[in-house]
């Protein structure tokens, strides 16, 4: 699209209407805001072709109109591959439910009658207009995410020929750098961030028998701490306790100095660094614990375009047998490059795959404000408690729960996306749904076979469950059940008109949907809304008490609740101050 056919800022819209009463009339309404253009087209029949050439943001049309009417207008603009993305709003001298169901169904993003009130036409062009751009966008990320995944392929294959040539080097050092090469392959297979450096971090400290270390990841400005471990303590991992920790990006920390530089650490003894370097050692967490940090080594993960994503930290080298050595040395070095390359090619797919998350939960959020990426991260964040708890009674090896750990996470975040396909007249009805309104709702669940139904991967299969399953009851009295969303003839997705009341019960339902069940409700109802104050603690767990075997799998809100001290630390780490964000 050019600059030429719509303006650089602002909004374009477009009124196909005969009357050029109408068009002056709209043309009034939008003049009194700056960056809203107006064109209006008299002729129906020339309006195809004009709007294919203008590409406008927000379409204006009315219903009836001689030769070539409202509807049939719109099945036109939503057949073409250059209009079908352009919203459109129908304007009716009636208002009429049979007229607005058609309207809807023929590929209309609302219903208006005339002449609305000037507040709200511009409310809601401003509306569509923002969800198209966000949508446009999210398309623009899955074509730049597509050649990154052929990039960071070809860096995979560079790298891994590269550690081919490091065979010759001495007995032990070949043998880290070989497991850190075969390591490759496995970590390419985790896709979220979070899982991901905790792994990094674990397998670093191992390969290269470090006692402790941290995990850093660049936010703006500022290195925000993602994991940290120590195995001199008992309780090894010290995330959760050094959660808020935040450090600047610049020489008065050293792993501030390895992020502005791009450059590796390594120190022999933190204690004695003398006037000239250009770091320095803060000894707080020595302070606040008794530890004593000796030798520290840190690299960068650095992105394919140079950038800095995140720091790797490790403290204090030990021997095989874990008996302390003095310093990290030149192997330690090469091999913490080695790592550090490896990584960053894992790190940049995750860090897509959560980007494209997160616009997918922003798009929801346009359509729903109840739906933030808090709320995601909580839900998920929950979910993933519950399942570590659950997956350790039931004999799961440790490989197959950090795979299962990761596809949970993405799936929890995603499981109300299907709400972008939910009109915005029932999502955002203040009132009680009716019985057509609710089964429309209920459809958000059933919009799994549309986004995930190539199944290309373990977590298409397990977003899928989660998105179809999380409205399930354990007692059979949920939804969606075994019912699937028909096509019409356009291919368009057909709602059920009539509530779904025959779900599937008991273990019937995946694993994933009835934890993430739980996790949903209880972060929905201790949230507030402008509909509702939120519930204190005790009264959403004696809800899941007296739900538990009938909404809730019993085994599974047991879990939940005697996590609850982690459950509450989740919801402190996303929301510092519990408001109506979600």
């Amino acid at each position: 699209m050019t600059s030429e056919q719509r303006p650089e800022q602002g909004i374009h819209v477009v009124i196909v209407d005969d009357q050029v009463i109408v068009g002056e009339a709209v043309r009034r309404m939008l003049s009194g805001d700056e960056d809203i253009t107006l064109e209006a087209i008299m002729d129906p029949s020339l309006a195809m072709d004009r709007i294919r050439a203008i590409q406008p943001n927000v379409l204006l049309v009315d219903l009836v109109m001689p030769g070539i009417d409202g509807l049939e207008l719109t099945r036109r603009l939503q057949a073409d591959e250059s209009t079908r993305d352009i919203p459109i709003i129908i304007l009716s001298s009636e208002s009429d439910v049979h007229r607005k169901v058609d309207a809807f169904e023929n590929g209309a993003s609302d219903f208006l009658v005339k002449m609305p009130d000037r507040l709200e036409l511009v409310a809601r062009v401003r509306a569509l207009a923002a969800k198209a751009i966000a949508e446009q966008q999210l398309r623009l990320m899955a074509t730049r995410l597509q050649k990154q995944a052929v990039a960071l392929d070809e860096a995979n294959r560079s790298l891994q020929a590269m550690n081919v040539s490091l065979e010759s080097d001495v007995s032990e050092q070949r043998g880290r750098l070989r497991s850190i090469a075969m390591l490759s392959n496995e970590l390419a297979r985790i896709q979220d961030i979070d899982i991901l450096t905790e792994r990094l971090l674990t397998e670093a400290r191992r390969i290269l028998v470090a006692d402790a270390g941290a995990s850093y990841l660049v936010d703006a400005d500022q290195l925000r701490l993602t994991h940290a471990q120590n195995g001199s303590f008992e309780a090894q991992d010290f995330t959760e306790r050094l959660r808020d920790w935040e450090i600047a990006i610049d020489h008065r920390s050293i792993v501030g100095w390895v992020a502005e530089t791009g450059e590796v650490a390594n120190i022999r003894d933190a204690y004695e660094l003398d006037e000239t370097s250009p770091y320095q050692f803060n000894d707080a967490f020595d302070k606040k614990y008794g530890y004593h940090t000796r030798s520290i080594m840190a690299a960068p993960l650095i992105g394919a375009t140079g950038q800095v994503m995140g720091v790797l930290q490790l403290i204090n080298p030990c021997n095989p047998d874990g008996t302390p050595r003095e310093q990290f040395d030149a192997d330690d070095e090469t091999a913490i490059r080695h790592f550090a390359s490896m990584a960053s090619v894992s790190m940049q797919n995750a860090q897509l795959t959560r980007s494209m998350i997160l616009r997918m939960i922003r798009m929801a959020e346009l359509r729903d404000p109840s739906e933030t990426g808090a709320h995601a991260n909580r839900v998920a964040e929950y979910a993933l408690v519950v399942f570590g708890e659950w997956a350790q009674r039931h004999g799961l090896t440790v490989e197959e729960r950090e795979l299962q750990r990761d596809r949970l996470r993405i799936a929890a975040m995603l499981h109300d996306v299907g709400k972008v396909a939910v009109p915005d007249m029932i999502l955002k009805k203040p009132g009680k749904l009716d019985d057509r309104e609710f089964a429309t709702m209920q459809g958000h669940t059933m919009v799994d076979e549309a986004l995930f139904d190539e199944l290309l991967s373990g977590y298409d299969e397990a977003a899928a469950e989660v998105v179809r399953g999380h409205h399930e009851r354990w007692d059979g009295k949920g939804y969606p059940g075994r019912e699937t969303l028909a096509r019409d003839d356009n291919g368009y997705l057909v709602f059920p008109t009539q509530p779904i009341r025959n779900g599937r019960e008991g273990d019937e339902i995946p694993l994933f949907a009835r934890i993430v069940a739980i996790a949903d409700v209880f972060d929905a109802l201790g949230s507030q809304r402008s509909y509702k104050e939120a519930w204190d603690d005790e009264r959403i767990l004696s809800l899941l008490r007296e739900e538990s075997g009938s909404h809730f799998d019993p085994e599974l809100v047991a879990i939940f609740i005697d996590r609850i001290d982690e459950i509450r630390a989740i919801r402190a780490k996303w929301s510092p101050v519990r408001s109506s964000e979600n």
